[in-house]
């Protein structure tokens, strides 16, 4: 019995320290768990669980910003014919037989002096329905012009959106507008007249891109692609000039779709010039136009002759519209060379490549450089020469004096190629259309968007 009772004695005390040591080793891991846990950093969520409320701009937040210019153009140069203007806080908006309408991007124009003083930040967009009826007449214009303001005092202090909305219509309009399925609708003597209006600010400085074109089967399709590459560029104003005496109602409807802010010119070719055997100075009387244009229309900016066969890089108009009197940059597939550059040795402008010199001074591409429109005014006599292959030499030389350094190097000091003299494949006029096989099929409509010679 007294044996008995001894092992369970035993067996108790060892059950107890069992669960004894148990408790103290959990114990244990507990603690250095938390002490674990307490050591690691907290993720950006976790920091940050109301991003709306803090007084600093998230990284999307930025990211969204930086692209803000790009979303802008493109409600800029939308096919409505919009045009939104952002000075000191405020946005107006321009649309076709519409009054100006403006949201102030505050309560008050104090408020918005204020804002602006305490480094506030102003971002609008601009939203502009349009209700088309079943007949394709306008009958409403509903425009609605949205500003919000974030003002951001300091850290301590949440930021407060205001948000300010101003909505304009006009009923009962009488200009028809057709609906964009039937396009040939549109050819009519009014239908460029529908664009988007363009109004040069300073900053960034305006550039005036001047495009000579002439009619050809590729005509449309190299106008495309040129214009919405321009749709990229904001503060810009596209000069298209054709070689023609008068506008080709399918250039003006290839314009307006696009939507980049322009102006369409002509200018046909002397008639001494059409009719020699000899090699014509293409693009001579457009270009010569457009500087007439600017001289009479521009005081500051940029300009560029940008032929419509041609490949750019976007980034080459951002680096040219800071242009004090005259930059360059290389231009690809130029000559046997493949490329037409300065030559550059030591920082400085030393001399030309280019496959065919020909005693030129400038042996340089139409697509390698850019003038100030303000040292175009000092130059009053500056004009493209009627002489086939020395037209950019011709024009350069009339900008005289014109020192070497003076010409600012661009495309990473001409170390890059941000321009290609791309040349597209010249096609057959199309075969005549066979009106009484395809009369009442889709093939009448688009017979009427083909270009004939």
């Amino acid at each position: 019995m007294t044996g008995s009772l001894s092992n369970k004695m035993a067996l108790g005390k060892s059950i107890k320290m069992y669960l004894t040591i148990f408790v103290a080793t959990t114990c244990i891991y507990m603690v250095l768990y938390q002490y674990h846990v307490s050591r690691q950093p907290l993720t950006a969520n976790e920091v940050v669980k109301h991003p709306e409320k803090t007084s600093l701009p998230s990284s999307s937040y930025i990211a969204s910003y930086l692209w803000a210019p790009m979303l802008n153009s493109s409600v800029i140069n939308g096919t409505m014919g919009v045009e939104q203007i952002q000075v000191h806080g405020q946005v107006r908006v321009h649309g076709p037989n519409t009054t100006d309408s403006s949201a102030s991007a505050s309560a008050s124009g104090s408020a918005a002096a204020s804002a602006s003083s305490s480094g506030a930040s102003v971002y609008s967009t601009v939203s502009l329905p349009q209700t088309l009826s079943s007949n394709g007449n306008l009958k409403s214009i509903s425009s609605t012009t949205t500003t919000t303001t974030t003002t951001t005092v300091a850290a301590t202090v949440p930021t407060t959106p205001t948000t300010t909305t101003t909505t304009t219509a006009i009923d009962k309009l009488k200009t028809p507008i057709t609906q964009s399925s039937h396009a040939h609708k549109l050819l009519g003597k009014a239908a460029h007249k529908i664009r988007s209006r363009f109004v040069a600010v300073s900053e960034p400085p305006p550039l005036y891109i001047i495009t000579p074109t002439y009619r050809r089967p590729e005509q449309l399709a190299e106008l495309t692609r040129l214009g919405y590459t321009l749709k990229h560029v904001l503060n810009l104003l596209w000069l298209v000039i054709e070689d023609a005496n008068k506008t080709n109602p399918l250039v003006a409807h290839t314009l307006d779709r696009i939507g980049v802010p322009y102006e369409y010119l002509v200018a046909p070719m002397p008639e001494q010039y059409k009719h020699t055997k000899k090699a014509k100075p293409r693009g001579v009387s457009n270009r010569n136009r457009g500087l007439d244009y600017l001289r009479a229309n521009a005081s500051e900016g940029v300009l560029y002759f940008a032929d419509d066969d041609n490949t750019y890089d976007v980034n080459i108009f951002e680096q040219m519209r800071y242009t004090k009197k005259v930059s360059m940059w290389p231009v690809g597939l130029v000559t046997k060379t493949g490329v037409s550059s300065p030559i550059i040795r030591e920082g400085k402008l030393d001399g030309y490549y280019d496959g065919w010199i020909g005693g030129r001074k400038y042996p340089v591409d139409m697509a390698g450089f850019a003038v100030s429109v303000k040292f175009l005014h000092e130059r009053p006599n500056a004009k493209m020469p009627f002489k086939p292959g020395y037209e950019e030499d011709g024009f350069l030389r009339s900008l005289a004096p014109l020192q070497n350094s003076e010409i600012e190097l661009l495309a990473d000091e001409c170390r890059d190629i941000l321009t290609w003299h791309t040349q597209t494949k010249k096609n057959p006029p199309a075969q005549p259309f066979n009106a009484t096989r395809y009369a009442n099929t889709n093939l009448a409509f688009i017979e009427k968007l083909l270009v004939r010679p």
